[in-house]
Protein backbone atom coordinates (compact mmCIF):
# COMPACT_ATOMS: atom_id res chain seq x y z
CA UNK A 1 0.00 0.00 0.00
CA UNK A 2 2.89 2.40 0.52
CA UNK A 3 3.61 3.48 -3.04
CA UNK A 4 6.39 6.04 -2.89
CA UNK A 5 5.18 9.41 -4.11
CA UNK A 6 7.18 12.61 -4.40
CA UNK A 7 7.37 15.15 -1.59
CA UNK A 8 5.39 17.65 -3.67
CA UNK A 9 2.66 15.10 -4.44
CA UNK A 10 2.46 14.08 -0.80
CA UNK A 11 2.19 17.71 0.35
CA UNK A 12 -0.59 18.38 -2.17
CA UNK A 13 -2.57 15.27 -1.16
CA UNK A 14 -2.02 15.91 2.57
CA UNK A 15 -3.10 19.55 2.36
CA UNK A 16 -6.22 18.57 0.43
CA UNK A 17 -7.12 15.79 2.87
CA UNK A 18 -6.65 18.06 5.89
CA UNK A 19 -8.69 20.85 4.25
CA UNK A 20 -11.52 18.39 3.53
CA UNK A 21 -11.50 17.17 7.14
CA UNK A 22 -11.40 20.77 8.39
CA UNK A 23 -14.53 21.54 6.33
CA UNK A 24 -16.31 18.37 7.49
CA UNK A 25 -15.51 18.96 11.16
CA UNK A 26 -16.36 22.65 10.72
CA UNK A 27 -19.84 21.71 9.52
CA UNK A 28 -20.19 19.28 12.42
CA UNK A 29 -19.11 22.01 14.87
CA UNK A 30 -22.21 24.01 13.90
CA UNK A 31 -24.32 21.27 15.52
CA UNK A 32 -21.96 19.79 18.10
CA UNK A 33 -19.72 21.16 20.84
CA UNK A 34 -16.36 20.77 19.11
CA UNK A 35 -13.58 23.19 18.19
CA UNK A 36 -11.69 22.81 14.93
CA UNK A 37 -8.47 24.52 13.88
CA UNK A 38 -5.57 24.10 11.50
CA UNK A 39 -2.23 25.50 12.49
CA UNK A 40 1.00 24.85 10.63
CA UNK A 41 -0.72 22.25 8.46
CA UNK A 42 -1.89 20.24 11.50
CA UNK A 43 -5.60 19.72 12.16
CA UNK A 44 -6.78 19.74 15.79
CA UNK A 45 -10.31 18.80 16.78
CA UNK A 46 -11.28 19.30 20.43
CA UNK A 47 -14.42 17.58 21.70
CA UNK A 48 -16.39 18.95 24.61
CA UNK A 49 -19.50 16.93 23.80
CA UNK A 50 -19.60 13.29 24.82
CA UNK A 51 -16.27 12.18 26.18
CA UNK A 52 -13.82 15.14 26.21
CA UNK A 53 -10.93 14.48 23.88
CA UNK A 54 -8.75 15.66 21.04
CA UNK A 55 -7.96 14.38 17.56
CA UNK A 56 -4.80 15.47 15.78
CA UNK A 57 -4.13 14.90 12.07
CA UNK A 58 -0.60 15.74 10.95
CA UNK A 59 1.45 15.10 7.84
CA UNK A 60 4.75 13.28 8.20
CA UNK A 61 6.65 14.15 5.04
CA UNK A 62 9.68 11.96 5.68
CA UNK A 63 7.60 8.77 5.48
CA UNK A 64 4.83 10.25 3.25
CA UNK A 65 2.07 9.43 5.75
CA UNK A 66 -0.75 11.24 7.49
CA UNK A 67 -0.63 10.49 11.19
CA UNK A 68 -3.76 10.56 13.33
CA UNK A 69 -3.84 10.59 17.10
CA UNK A 70 -7.32 9.91 18.46
CA UNK A 71 -8.95 8.05 21.32
CA UNK A 72 -5.64 6.94 22.90
CA UNK A 73 -4.58 5.35 19.61
CA UNK A 74 -2.50 6.37 16.65
CA UNK A 75 -3.06 5.59 13.00
CA UNK A 76 -0.71 5.97 10.03
CA UNK A 77 -2.29 6.51 6.62
CA UNK A 78 -0.51 5.90 3.32
CA UNK A 79 -1.48 7.44 0.00
CA UNK A 80 -3.02 4.89 -2.37
CA UNK A 81 -2.66 5.59 -6.09
CA UNK A 82 -5.30 2.92 -6.64
CA UNK A 83 -8.05 4.68 -4.66
CA UNK A 84 -6.59 8.23 -4.70
CA UNK A 85 -7.12 8.48 -0.94
CA UNK A 86 -5.14 8.04 2.24
CA UNK A 87 -5.73 4.50 3.49
CA UNK A 88 -5.14 2.72 6.81
CA UNK A 89 -3.52 -0.56 5.79
CA UNK A 90 -4.52 -2.43 8.95
CA UNK A 91 -8.25 -2.09 8.28
CA UNK A 92 -8.49 -0.99 4.65
CA UNK A 93 -10.44 2.10 5.76
CA UNK A 94 -10.01 5.47 4.12
CA UNK A 95 -9.00 8.45 6.21
CA UNK A 96 -12.56 9.80 6.15
CA UNK A 97 -14.08 6.42 7.10
CA UNK A 98 -11.72 6.13 10.06
CA UNK A 99 -12.33 9.71 11.18
CA UNK A 100 -16.10 9.19 10.93
CA UNK A 101 -15.93 6.00 12.99
CA UNK A 102 -13.70 7.60 15.64
CA UNK A 103 -15.97 10.66 15.83
CA UNK A 104 -19.03 8.45 16.27
CA UNK A 105 -17.26 6.64 19.12
CA UNK A 106 -16.05 9.91 20.67
CA UNK A 107 -19.46 11.57 20.64
CA UNK A 108 -21.43 8.37 21.25
CA UNK A 109 -23.65 8.89 18.21
CA UNK A 110 -23.58 6.39 15.35
CA UNK A 111 -25.55 8.76 13.08
CA UNK A 112 -22.70 11.30 12.81
CA UNK A 113 -21.19 11.45 9.32
CA UNK A 114 -18.24 13.47 8.08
Amino acid sequence: MSERISEAEFQQHAEQAIAELERAFGELSEERDIDVQVEGGVLSVNFEEGEPGKFIVSPNSSVRQLWVSARVSSFKFDWSEETHEFMFAATGETLRQTMTRLTQEQIGDRTVAL
